[in-house]
């Protein structure tokens, strides 16, 4: 019998899609050479997002598209590497974060646990080529349907590359997708002349339309407003929108392609805390099980030394802050001074600038598994802590800063318009899934 792959083409479809990454993305190399965890690079040492990845992502984000990736034959559908750029179409830039595991309970860091790593900046463009090769016509229109899906997909907003994805890094905008078709079945000289000819920068290509995304997620989404100020810091960009004055400060707010923004590294870190600290109260030795099941963990055997994981079935997403009143809310300078509790003056060496942010609103979208409603309810129980006070995101919340206020509470299943949800406001209706007995 004659593999598949040696039957003769009869149509061919190229698309291009542009796109860019939303929030940073951690393209990992698996080296450690210049922090602990390295992007990929090519031959001249540039970031750049690989087919294999793309591939990857798009197999198991759209289901009905499996069947274009190879099922015991070669890929009828082929997936290019992409070259990042930044918005001046130079090298995409490459910057370092920080990271830390914090204690559940007091949200101190824990010993040997802080680590860095590099990540593309957000903002980095690139064009997604996929060239479909078509054999068979009994498979040409699931085929050609299951192509326009991916590209539903990927205008969708919910696809992501990279590591950490489900708390917001790598995630995907693409507002134009085009395709060239060629018709290469009866011996259509022309359309094989074109195909001979085809450059992906030339010739005339049509807009690609319709298709339809089923999202294996539900989502909240709650608009926020930042009572005081918050710092996470980060010493990276500390030049970055400085005052007037010209101040350097020695630590300043977080920010992504001079946008300051609340990773959702920060917000799954503090509603796990938060959340921990509720539910221990009230189901004493069963909390750390539960969001350990929702959250994901990783745990190093004692007897081997090997890791055991889980993924988290819960998807916190970057947020940035804007700014709700131009002349109160941003960034600003602030000089602090540690006191000595015994002379009440002045510490040696303990004087020192920040740069917290001040006020405005940010947007937080949280995505669940489908179907799961006790995660539904643990989300708006965390809302509800945030709202209170309980919750608090990011450093010095002892001197007043991360603390937010809800403002709305939105949801439906995919989308991030909905119905208004009512905040969680009793914690003995909240029931932990599985682990009550």
């Amino acid at each position: 019998m004659r593999n598949s792959n040696e039957k003769p083409v009869l149509k061919r479809i190229a698309i291009k899609a542009e796109c860019c990454f939303t929030t940073p993305a951690l393209i990992g190399s698996g080296l450690s050479e210049n922090t602990d965890n390295d992007i990929l690079r090519d031959k001249n040492d540039n970031a750049f997002l690989p087919g294999s990845t793309v591939a990857g992502v798009l197999k198991e984000t759209v289901s009905d598209a499996r069947m274009l990736f190879g099922e015991g034959n070669i890929s009828p559908l082929w997936v290019f590497d992409a070259e990042l750029i930044d918005s001046n179409d130079r090298a995409a830039e490459v910057i370092e974060l920080d990271g830390v595991e914090l204690d559940k309970v007091n949200k101190t860091a824990i010993d040997s646990k802080k680590y860095d790593y590099e990540a593309i900046e957000t903002g980095s463009k690139f064009t997604l080529r996929l060239l479909l090769t078509i054999r068979e016509k009994k498979s040409a229109e699931d085929f050609e349907d299951s192509l326009i899906n991916i590209i539903s997909a990927l205008k969708s907003g919910y696809v992501a590359f990279g590591a950490k994805t489900r708390r917001g890094f790598g995630t995907v905008e693409c507002n134009s997708a085009v395709k060239r078709e060629f018709d290469l079945a009866n011996g259509n000289i022309k359309e094989l002349n074109d195909w001979i000819d085809f450059e992906w920068d030339t010739g005339s290509w049509k807009n690609v339309d319709g298709g339809t995304f089923f999202d294996k997620s539900e989502a909240i989404t709650a608009k926020l407003s930042l009572t005081g100020s918050i710092m996470i810091r980060d010493t990276r960009n500390i030049y970055d929108d400085l005052p007037s004055n010209g101040t350097v400060p020695d630590y300043k707010h977080i920010s992504s392609n001079g946008k300051p923004v609340i990773f959702g590294t920060s917000w799954a870190g503090a509603f796990r805390s938060g959340l921990y600290r509720l539910l221990e109260s009230a189901y004493p030795g069963k909390a750390k099980k539960y969001l350990d099941s929702v959250f994901g963990y990783v745990y190093k055997k004692k007897e081997d030394g090997k890791e055991e994981s889980e993924p988290s079935e819960i998807i916190f997403d970057s947020s940035f802050l804007k700014k709700s009143n131009p002349r109160e809310n941003g960034y600003r300078s602030v000089t602090r001074v540690k006191i000595d509790r015994f002379t009440g003056g002045a510490a040696d060496s303990a004087l020192f600038t920040e740069m917290p942010w001040y006020g405005g609103e940010t947007t937080l979208r949280i995505r669940y598994t489908k179907g799961r409603e006790d995660i539904r309810e643990l989300i708006l129980l965390g809302l509800d802590g945030l709202n209170k006070g309980i919750i608090q995101i990011g450093g010095e919340s002892s001197v007043g800063r991360g603390f937010f206020e809800v403002i709305e509470v939105s949801g439906a299943a995919g989308s991030v318009d909905g119905p208004k949800l009512e905040l969680k406001t009793a914690l003995e209706n909240f029931k932990i899934g599985g682990v009550q007995e």
